[in-house]
C-alpha cells in the first residue's frame, strides 16, 4: 500500500515508543525487526535510506582523503547515520534468521542478547532510533515539500506513488504495489511522453512501447484491454474528485483507438 509521509512518520514513531516502553529484551528485538522491516519494505523510506547512504558514502569518501590517520577517520565515521542504523539492521537480520529457524541452537540470538546486555545498551539503541528517525523524517519532509511545489495547480503523474494530480485534485491510481494497466497508461503519457502531453496516443503504440505487446495488430480484440484501462482511470477520477472532473481523458474504442488528455486540464 502507498503510504503518505505523515502515516509513515506516525508508524515509525509508534514503533519507537513501543521499544522505549518494552522491558523484555526479546520483545525489544522483535520491535526492532518490525521497524527495520518497515523501512526496507516501504518504497518511500527505502528510497530515503538509499539517498542517505549514498550521501554518507560520498561525504566519507571525501573526508578519508584528507584525514591523516585511521583514528581520526573512525571518529568521523562514528558520527555517520549508517553507523547508528547498522546496529538496528544487524539485530533485524539475526531476528529474521531466528524467525525462520536458520540460527543453529539459538547461538546467534544468545550472542545478540549478550552483546546488548550492558546497562547502557538500551540507551545506545534508543539513540539509534532517534538518529534514524531524524534523518528519515527530514528526507520525507523534503520530498513532501518538493512534491507539493510540483503539484501546486498543475496536472502531473507521480509515477513512484501512482498518484495523478489534476489541478489540485489528487487521484490514487494504485493502492497496492502491483503495477496496473491504468498505471502503465498514465506512465506512458506523463513519463515517456512528458514533452508531448497534448498528443493523441494510439492503443497500438501504447501496446508496443509500454506493454511490449507485439501481437496487438494480429489480435482484433486487443484494444479492449487499453479501452478498459482508460475507463478505469476515468472512473477513479470521477470518484476521487466527487464528479468535479469527468472528462479528463478523451478516448474511443476499436483497433485504431486512441486516448488523449483533455486540453483544458493541461
Amino acid at each position: 500500500m502507498n503510504l503518505t509521509s505523515e502515516k509513515i512518520k506516525e508508524t515509525l514513531t509508534q514503533l519507537t515508543e513501543l521499544f522505549h516502553l518494552e522491558k523484555n529484551i526479546f520483545q525489544k528485538f522483535v520491535i526492532i525487526h518490525k521497524y527495520v522491516d518497515f523501512l526496507n519494505k516501504t518504497p518511500i523510506t527505502k528510497e530515503a535510506l538509499q539517498t542517505i547512504f549514498d550521501d554518507s558514502a560520498a561525504t566519507m569518501g571525501d573526508i578519508y582523503e584528507n584525514l591523516p590517520n585511521k583514528e581520526a577517520r573512525n571518529k568521523i565515521r562514528g558520527k555517520k547515520f549508517w553507523m547508528y542504523y547498522s546496529d538496528l539492521e544487524m539485530i533485524h537480520d539475526i531476528m529474521g534468521e531466528f524467525k525462520v529457524g536458520k540460527t543453529s541452537e539459538r547461538t546467534e540470538f544468545d550472542n545478540l542478547c549478550q552483546d546488548f546486555s550492558e546497562p547502557y545498551s538500551e540507551e545506545i539503541l534508543e539513540l539509534a532510533f532517534k538518529v534514524v528517525n531524524c534523518h528519515v523524517f527530514n528526507r520525507l519532509d523534503q520530498e513532501s515539500f518538493l512534491n507539493e511545489k510540483k503539484k501546486d495547480g498543475k496536472t502531473w503523474f507521480d509515477e513512484k506513488n501512482s498518484i495523478l494530480y489534476i489541478k489540485g485534485e489528487r487521484v490514487m491510481i494504485n493502492n497496492h504495489d502491483k503495477i496496473t494497466n491504468a498505471h502503465k497508461i498514465l506512465n506512458y503519457i506523463f513519463t515517456t511522453n512528458k514533452d508531448n502531453l497534448e498528443d493523441d496516443f494510439f492503443y497500438s503504440e501504447i501496446a508496443f512501447e509500454e506493454f511490449e505487446d507485439m501481437e496487438y495488430k494480429e489480435d482484433k480484440c486487443a484494444w479492449r484491454k487499453y479501452f478498459t484501462a482508460c475507463q478505469e482511470i476515468k472512473n477513479k477520477i470521477i470518484k476521487c474528485t466527487k464528479n468535479k472532473v469527468d472528462n479528463f481523458l478523451l478516448f474511443n474504442s476499436g483497433q485504431k483507438g486512441r486516448v488523449k488528455i483533455n486540453f483544458e486540464y493541461l
